[in-house]
């Protein structure tokens, strides 16, 4: 695999994608710019617990191969809250020499570069703009979680204010809201039990918690906004003009991030090991800095910008409706794969793959138990087998033939895809833990419809895990049926295997001369009695195995039980059927020359022809051989011998 561009291919790892979409689009947009292909993975969560589900998203972060990516770019904070997979994640890059810069949080790795927001700062001019533009001398704080390093940084920030204007501390006015809506909510009540409601502010960790508080004091009967003052952090889309904020990691920080990454890959230029993004404060009627008629009112871009995002998601949501439905109704991987493609293509991308392990895509049932089908599904939780199927590309909208290319190239024509594509999105297919596979397409930031994705993927991967459960319960239904209709010692056909394979063949009458033969397996009593009933299995699946070794596709060898045979073949006469008996003794023979047993095991046959189109039942024909077989037998008595090294002293079936 030739990188004949020369182009530069870049990772960004990455799990918020919609609170990250601004960061993106600043990045996306200096790189295009620079001849730098931007390949983004994507766990479609920031939040983990070590959780099935999260493990299975996270997976995506082991598909980045480092041989063919030239550097390494992640997100922290719109990552995962564990610091375990952010490291292992850094330590693959650092492994393979790759330069890493990280968004958010700093890492001491080598060849590891960091920008960040001052967390710190801008908390604290918020609280000082509190404190000085309202004279607000109370202020009560809402952090995220306890001892995260985000949320330490803020708290560290609000006590630098209130220290800088000799405002006495509190802790008791310090709380926890853990970044969500409904802990917020929780925290706020605390206040009001506590008493800490008599305050003039409360200043939180971020946008969600403050939108939170504000209604929540609303309905404990505070006059909001404006009675109490709230403000937020991190900028977002929903608190713009309405809370007041700061954006730590905007189209800004994006921007500046990617100029590092061009400045170090195509002019080696290394950017000092930290890097601080300014503060960038917003101010909105949740401080009465800003008109509530002006906050609320929106500008013609705003609007605009609004109805394109709510009927994106509603197209988005009825496609994805589409493709529940469609795969409802597929059986197969490949009905399913075409349904998704197609749907997919519909939707918004030029390109996409959809990348299956080929172990998940071809598992099949290993043994005879029907105890262990939860173990029969290639389990992934580390990362991805090392081939995949791509059961389903679409390239200019256009669909490609599948294909299976190693998991280390990331796509089928990694180089060309990432050329033609210029960014390129991958985001986990997985059932809980199970990692099955992911899908990729060429990434637009600037659209609102790719931060539905989650929802997408979610019901992709239920929908094919689905296919699969439903084929390995056709795929046990069958091999309990193998088990009703088989010998479970020498795998040919029971007896009423024998008939129902007969009866579909001869509905309406025997279609062309067919050939019956009986079989019986002499001295099987001698064996048992002389050497033990395993090496009398022995002797009965030699016989199994020699019927089978002379038989083709038109021929049914069944054991009726004991040391009885019966072999029906279609379509064959009288030379056929002596031509198949001549070839059970010569396997016979051979294995008596070979075995080292110290016994023969020979066979008495008996045949008959059943003539095209006859309607009798089969077990008259049975029958009729049967009585051949037994003239036979009688024959052999007292002329074949149980033991090889005592052909003197022949011992007999009496």
């Amino acid at each position: 695999m030739e990188n004949k561009s020369g182009r530069k291919n870049v990772a960004f790892c990455i799990g918020d994608l919609e609170g990250g979409k601004m960061l993106l689009q600043g990045f996306c947009k200096v790189l295009g710019d620079n001849l730098i292909n931007v390949h983004i993975f994507n766990c479609c969560t920031c939040f983990y617990d070590g959780a099935p589900h999260n493990i299975g998203q996270t997976n995506i972060f082991t598909l980045p191969n480092y041989d063919i990516i030239d550097m390494l770019v992640i997100a922290p904070f719109y990552l995962s809250s564990s610091e375990e997979v952010i490291q292992h994640t850094i330590e693959r890059a650092v492994e393979k020499n790759i330069p890493v810069l990280t968004i958010g949080k700093q890492y001491d790795y080598p060849n590891c570069y960091c920008i960040m927001p001052d967390y710190r700062r801008q908390i604290e001019m918020i609280t000082n703009h509190l404190i000085e533009r309202h004279g607000i001398r109370k202020l009560n704080f809402l952090g995220g979680f306890k001892n995260h390093f985000t949320s330490d940084e803020r708290l560290a920030g609000f006590l630098d204010a209130l220290k800088s204007h000799n405002i006495p501390i509190e802790p008791s006015r310090i709380y926890y809201g853990n970044l969500w809506s409904v802990p917020a909510i929780q925290q706020v009540e605390k206040m009001n039990e506590d008493g800490n409601l008599d305050c003039g502010a409360i200043v939180c960790a971020n946008d969600t918690m403050a939108s939170a508080v504000m209604i929540k004091l609303s309905e404990l009967g505070f006059d909001m906004p404006g009675e109490i003052a709230v403000t937020g952090m991190d900028g977002t889309d929903e608190a713009n003009g309405y809370i007041t904020t700061a954006k730590i990691l905007a189209d800004k920080a994006g921007e500046e991030a990617a100029n590092i990454v061009a400045n170090l890959l195509l002019r080696g230029k290394k950017p000092a090991k930290l890097g601080i993004t300014p503060p960038n404060i917003i101010y909105g009627i949740s401080c009465r800095c800003t008109n509530m008629q002006n906050a609320l009112d929106l500008l013609p871009k705003q609007r605009h910008d609004l109805f394109e995002e709510l009927y994106d998601a509603r197209r988005f949501s009825i496609r994805t409706a589409a493709i529940a439905q469609e795969l409802a109704n597929c059986s197969t991987f490949d009905d399913a794969s075409r349904s998704i493609s197609a749907t997919l293509s519909r939707i918004w991308c030029n390109n996409s793959w959809i990348c299956i392990c080929k172990d998940f895509m071809e598992s099949s049932l290993v043994n005879d138990s029907i105890d262990d089908i939860e173990d029969n599904c290639p389990v992934h939780i580390h990362g991805y087998c090392d081939t995949m199927k791509c059961i389903a590309r679409y390239a200019d909208r256009k669909p490609q033939s599948e294909t299976e290319f190693p998991t280390s190239e990331m796509l089928p024509d990694f180089y060309e895809m990432s050329d033609k594509s210029k960014v390129i999105l991958y985001t986990p297919i997985h059932i809980r833990d199970n990692t099955l596979g992911y899908l990729a397409f060429n990434f637009y930031p600037w659209s609102s419809m790719n931060y539905l994705l989650n929802y997408l993927t979610m019901a992709m991967s239920q929908l094919l895990e689905s296919v699969r459960r439903q084929n390995e319960l056709y795929a046990y239904a069958k091999k309990i049926d193998m088990l009703y209709i088989t010998d479970p010692l020498t795998s040919l056909y029971n007896r009423r295997g024998f008939f129902r394979i007969y009866n579909d063949y001869a509905e309406g009458g025997v279609k062309d001369d067919c050939m019956v033969i009986s079989v019986d397996l002499d001295n099987l009593k001698l064996i048992n009695d002389n050497f033990g009933h395993n090496e009398g299995d022995n002797a009965i699946l030699t016989m199994a195995n020699a019927l089978k070794s002379a038989a083709d596709e038109n021929d049914i060898c069944a054991r009726f039980g004991g040391d009885e045979y019966v072999v029906f073949g279609k379509g064959k006469g009288e030379y056929e059927m002596n031509a198949y008996i001549d070839k059970v003794n010569e396997y016979l023979s051979e294995y008596n020359l070979t075995s080292e047993k110290p016994y023969n095991v020979h066979g008495s046959f008996g045949g008959c022809i059943v003539p095209k189109g006859s309607k009798l039942h089969i077990d008259y024909y049975i029958n009729k051989a049967d009585s051949k077989m037994y003239v036979e037998k009688e024959s052999h008595k007292r002329t074949r011998m149980l033991h090889d090294y005592s052909k003197d002293k022949p011992q007999t079936d009496e």
